[in-house]
């Protein structure tokens, strides 16, 4: 259980300290979040302000440590930005390996067993669809599939 708390309050912490930089600019909850293509990123973006609004009132930070926390979510934002581009980067090279070694997998199957293994693929993808739901309340949008996709020949 302790675990558990101090696990979520660093990562409470983290997040507040890094992704809330771009997300905090206009706190006053008058002020809707910007238009985004993507709503899942409007969606979050709107939670993070949220938070931080929540955060802030909660310890009952004055507008001089309102300001200084934000000076200093950005910096860490700023500081942390190459970093999380180099993570993209990483996680976009480990997708593609991946999906070439799905593709070398499926080659040593019979068409039965690849019939079978997108129905196990497809399986899996709805019971984790379901626990995101259950988890979230709604289903979490990932950019990234939860599984490769199967091409059947």
């Amino acid at each position: 259980m302790n675990k558990r708390f101090l696990t979520l309050t660093c990562a409470t912490m983290l997040m507040l300290g890094s992704n809330g930089a771009w997300a905090v600019e206009n706190l006053d909850e008058q002020t809707p979040p910007p238009p985004v293509e993507n709503e899942a990123l409007a969606d979050k973006t709107h939670n993070l302000k949220m938070r931080a609004e929540k955060f802030a009132n909660e310890l009952g930070l004055s507008e001089e440590q309102r300001k200084k926390a934000e000076e200093i979510r950005k910096a860490d934002f700023e500081k942390m930005k190459p970093l999380m581009e180099e993570m993209k980067a990483l996680r976009e090279k480990m997708d593609a390996m991946r999906k070439e070694n799905m593709k070398s997998f499926e080659a040593i199957l019979t068409p039965e067993q690849q019939v079978k293994f997108k129905e196990m693929i497809d399986e899996h993808k709805r019971k984790m669809e379901e626990r995101s739901f259950h988890r979230f309340g709604r289903h979490h949008g990932s950019e990234r599939p939860l599984a490769p996709e199967v091409e059947t020949k």
